[in-house]
């Protein structure tokens, strides 16, 4: 600090106008729930929507109205007061039409907006009665029904199909839900189904044609990759793999299913052969007859509770067209689509020809351990036993084709066989996920930086499938738990996630044994073990602490408090049989180190069990924290695991830390980062850690050299410790080992994608995927520190300027759209728009300036300025009111003391 002179920025916020009614009328968006999937009734339904007012400043909700109806009768009707766009109604099951319109404190009036929200019965009693249908040589289904009803009527379709399928209506989807309306759940615990209105589909009496086509999923695989449905220890009978389970109501009432006498036939179809893995095979010439078609037995099919999906289902969400398309080889074309990223291609075929079509991720190239390269072709050997490829045998042109039972990860694809030249008009790429909105975007000036966000992003789209899978491509996509909790913070800044991950809780909850462990992956098969290693279980608290952090839910805790506790025992048991925290088991910890050399093994490990300590401590903290938060019994619950904790936390310090050298454990990166994550280093010792991580990256060439868990924390433990600038250098490299790396080295730059291993490009098939989301945590780094904008409880938003030259950054919040830019081209501005509900509060750093908060005709608002400390480094904070604003910026001199 020093007294003198100093030329500094003043900056003062703009509104575009004042509080008149000049603007644009008010209106409003972005109403939630919407009819695309389904509510328990087991809660009450929440109603949220977005005020909309334009780029006007400072209006105030007084309150709205809400109007719910079921088929024309008012069911709800009622005027809320409050500042708050949202409330919670309790509703019996049913299909209802909403509609709301709000008010301002100055007396103006919204133009009313609707919507509709289907309630499930949580206890399944509507599928009473209703049998599966399916068989083991078939897989198309069709009958003809007529519900003798007008189109005024409302006609639902409730369905699920296992494991993958589709149905049709008159020739029509029934919707945009592709691959399964099921998911992917343990059937014999929970079976998902879906709720669709068709009364558009039927024709004039509320009739038509009904077509049932189904596949393999994750129930049967030609090379017995996945159990065989055998009938499951307690009696039931489980032994078809493709089946399905279906009924019409009409105005509420049933009127037509699966058991419906003499109505239904089967054949078999055009698909002779369907894998997840494998691809499809689509012969026409394969078509058999149709037969009458019998509903199984009651007591056959999946045993689990019927149970309303609540999140959307996987759709097509983009259509890519080819880049390039080259031909290597006489009837072969190579088609690049630019980007790796999960999906199918469509393709037109214009005359008799058998295509294969067959997906990679990479072409070849010299720094692959291969024996022979030709890098005009496709890379195929990472995928292991998955072979990837769709194969069309016709006897004449077909249109607009493509696979509906299974999907690839891939960037590149092998075309054998087309009939002349394949050109782009032939073909383009259908990129599928679940279809969550998006939470946030961002954009930033820094080319590295933002490579890594689209990565991010990308690669987590990529594995959206219903349940968070690890990879797209190989022979695995499964719901690791290592991946969803190392991503648990990131995913849900990125997408619209709650409901989603608050459903693969349920299937965590269906894996657990009596003992309270978990698996390494959800649902339970082909890989990992049961307990899981301590770090992968960790998803199971991280996703529920998270979404308590991220929009104050504490609904999925409660809901599953009695598994808490149970894991938190199991946890508890574990650690009694280890005799101490230094000598808990681990089967994975810090995964996939970069190796010094890449290709080479890697080094940089702590010791065997130190990460499952930090995780069972974090682990056992959260449980703590959600307890406290709920309050009541699960507060006097958590009264032991608080004090285990402290405990525990002292052991770890005592156990790993030398006080000579002040490092822990080996002295490896993760051994400082990750006690600091956890709060484990004591107060007095805490600088000269920090101290000792930073001259670690210095000696270690400012990079990272952990795995997975290590990364997932580095950055913000830097950011913590006052390095954020240390933190964005390592950030914006390029040079091996670093994110930077997989977007510009030399030989497969990613593209919307992150690598498995640091060093893809130098290592062999065995665990290689080049869209792997473990690394993916970074992105709610890059979100919440570098682009500076984060929320908290649901509508609590900070947006911290940070150090980039320019940002543009956007969060989705059930009452609009944040939206936060700024630049300094050459001196700081600022730009902010906030909708009406949320609590926003800006933070600009001390060394842009002193700031006054001035209206656009000068009158000062909101709090008042005060200096608070956050991050790495001072700031001053505003709390910033509803509407569009813009920091303006002024020079003047002024005397005294400058904080820098």
């Amino acid at each position: 600090m020093a007294n003198m002179w100093w030329a500094c920025t003043v900056l003062v916020l703009c509104s575009a106008f004042g509080r008149g009614h000049d603007g644009p009328r008010l209106s409003l968006e972005r109403l939630q729930p919407h009819g695309g999937f389904a509510h328990p009734s087991s809660s009450p339904v929440r109603f949220t929507f977005a005020p909309i007012i334009g780029k006007r400043r400072g209006v105030v909700m007084q309150g709205f109205w809400l109007h719910v109806s079921r088929r024309g009768h008012e069911v709800f009707n009622r005027t809320f007061t409050t500042q708050l766009p949202v409330a919670e109604v309790q509703l019996l099951p049913g299909r209802y039409q909403w509609q709301v319109q709000w008010f301002s404190t100055d007396g103006e009036v919204s133009d009313p907006a609707s919507s509709d929200v289907v309630v499930a019965d949580s206890g399944g009693d509507v599928w009473t009665g209703i049998p599966w249908m399916g068989a083991n040589d078939t897989n198309e289904y069709e009958a003809q029904f007529d519900l003798s009803g007008s189109q005024s009527d409302q006609v639902e379709l409730l369905v699920t199909t296992l494991g993958f399928g589709y149905v049709q209506i008159n020739g029509q989807d029934v919707s945009q839900d592709i691959l399964s309306y099921a998911g992917w759940t343990r059937t014999d615990r929970r079976v998902l189904y879906r709720n669709y209105e068709v009364t558009k589909l039927l024709n004039s009496t509320a009739g038509g044609h009904l077509f049932v086509a189904l596949g393999c999923g994750y129930r049967c695989d030609p090379k017995g990759r996945f159990p065989s449905y055998k009938d499951p220890a307690e009696g039931s009978q489980d032994t078809v793999p493709k089946v399905f389970r279906l009924q019409m109501r009409i105005n509420g009432r049933l009127a037509f299913h699966t058991g419906t006498p003499g109505a239904w036939r089967r054949r078999q179809g055009p698909v002779t052969q369907d894998s997840v893995y494998d691809g499809e095979v689509y012969n026409p010439r394969a078509v058999g007859p149709w037969v009458p078609s019998e509903s199984l037995p009651v007591t056959h099919g999946p045993p689990g509770a019927m149970v309303a999906a609540s999140f959307p289902g996987v759709q097509v969400t983009r259509v890519d067209h080819p880049i390039s398309i080259t031909a290597p080889a006489p009837g072969v074309h190579v088609v690049d689509f630019g980007s790796n990223v999960a999906g199918v291609c469509q393709i037109s075929v214009p005359q008799a020809a058998t295509v294969m079509l067959k997906h990679g991720e990479v072409l070849q190239h010299t720094a692959m351990p291969l024996k022979k390269i030709d890098p005009s072709r496709v890379y195929f050997d990472n995928l292991r036993s998955a072979a990837a490829n769709d194969t069309l045998i016709l006897d004449g042109p077909i249109q607009n084709w493509r696979p509906r039972f299974t999907y690839h990860g891939f960037r590149y694809v092998e075309v054998y066989g087309f009939p002349g030249q394949l050109t782009a008009e032939f073909i383009e790429r259908l990129v599928m996920n679940t279809a969550l909105p998006d939470r946030v975007n961002v954009t930033l000036s820094d080319e590295v930086l933002q490579a890594i966000h689209m990565g991010s992003k990308g690669v987590q789209r990529s594995n959206l499938m219903q349940v968070p899978t690890d990879c797209p491509q190989r022979d695995e996509r499964l719901g690791w738990m290592g991946d969803a909790s190392l991503s648990a913070a990131s995913l849900l800044a990125h997408w619209d996630y709650n409901h989603m991950v608050s459903a693969f809780l349920d299937s965590m909850v269906d894996e657990m044994g009596t003992d309270g462990s978990l698996p390494d992956v959800v649902p339970f098969q082909r890989f990992g073990g049961r307990p899981a290693d301590l770090s992968w279980s960790a998803a199971f608290l991280e996703n529920l602490w998270q979404l308590w952090q991220k929009d104050g839910d504490l609904k999925p805790a409660q809901k599953h408090w009695d598994s808490v506790k149970a894991h938190v025992s199991s946890l508890n048991a574990t650690y009694t049989a280890a005799g101490n925290v230094t000598k808990l088991p681990q089967s994975y910890g810090d995964w996939c180190p970069p190796p010094r050399t890449p290709g080479g093994q890697a080094t940089e490990t702590p010791p065997a069990g130190f990460t499952s300590a930090v995780s069972m401590l974090r682990s056992v903290q959260q449980a703590a924290d959600l307890g406290t938060a709920l309050g009541g019994a699960a507060a006097k619950d958590v009264e032991s695991m608080i004090t285990w904790h402290k405990n525990m936390l002292g052991a770890f310090h005592e156990g790993y830390y030398n006080p000579v050298n002040k490092t822990y454990a080996n002295g490896v990166m993760a051994t400082y980062v990750l006690p600091l994550a956890i709060g484990a280093v004591p107060a007095t010792e805490l600088q000269a850690v920090s101290q000792g991580l930073l001259k670690y990256i210095a000696d270690h060439g400012n990079t990272w050299t952990g795995g997975i868990i290590t990364v997932r924390f580095l950055f913000d433990v830097l950011h913590d410790v006052g390095a954020a600038a240390t933190a964005l250098s390592m950030l914006q490299k390029k040079d091996y080992p670093s994110y930077g790396y997989m977007y510009f080295n030399a030989y497969e730059p990613a593209n919307e994608s992150m690598w498995e291993v640091p060093d893809a490009p130098n290592r062999g098939p065995g665990m290689n995927s080049r869209a792997h989301h473990m690394y993916s945590s970074v992105g709610h780094y890059l979100t919440a520190r570098v682009a500076g904008i984060s929320v908290s409880r649901g509508h609590h938003v900070e947006m911290v300027v940070g150090q980039l030259s320019q940002v543009n950054a956007s969060v989705a919040t059930d009452f609009g759209a944040v939206q936060f830019s700024w630049s300094r081209q050459p001196s700081l501005t600022v730009e902010v728009t906030v909708p009406v509900g949320i609590l926003a509060y800006l933070f600009v750093p001390v060394a842009d300036g002193t700031m006054r908060l001035r209206s656009f005709d000068g009158q000062p608002f909101g709090e008042g300025l005060h200096s608070v400390v956050a991050g790495s480094g001072k700031y001053r904070r505003f709390t910033v009111p509803s509407g569009a604003h813009t920091m303006a910026v002024e020079r003047e001199a002024v005397s005294g003391e400058f904080i820098v």
